[in-house]
């Protein structure tokens, strides 16, 4: 993985704190990826090739990967097939907002 990538606090406080690394609410589920396990999960999904700009680090369950943008740390859903980074649809502005507006029934991962 990148090495010049660095997560955000409020991600690594809370991927840190998240015991089973899934998250419900009215929106839907997710599952964030262990940290120890980003470095493989992103050679699974060949993201470094196909979209360069992106980390994954969860995914709803459906196809659909939520990644975060390296050079401003926003955070975008792109399908897990066929990914390409024209597709990305940005999510929220910060690791923070993510969770709010996700717990708060404020958009879905499509």
């Amino acid at each position: 993985m990148n090495n010049k990538f660095k997560f955000p606090k409020d991600y690594v406080s809370f991927i840190n704190n998240l015991k089973d690394h899934e998250i419900n609410s009215k929106s839907g589920y997710i599952e964030l990826f262990p940290l120890d396990e980003l470095e493989e999960i992103n050679k699974e999904y060949e993201s470094e090739g196909l979209v360069p700009n992106f980390v994954p680090i969860g995914t709803n369950g459906g196809g659909v990967g939520i990644f975060f943008n390296k050079t401003n740390n926003n955070i975008y859903s792109i399908p897990l097939v066929g990914m390409e980074e024209n597709d990305a649809v940005l999510l929220a502005d910060s690791f923070s907002e993510f969770i709010y507006k996700f717990e708060n029934d404020e958009f879905e991962i499509y």
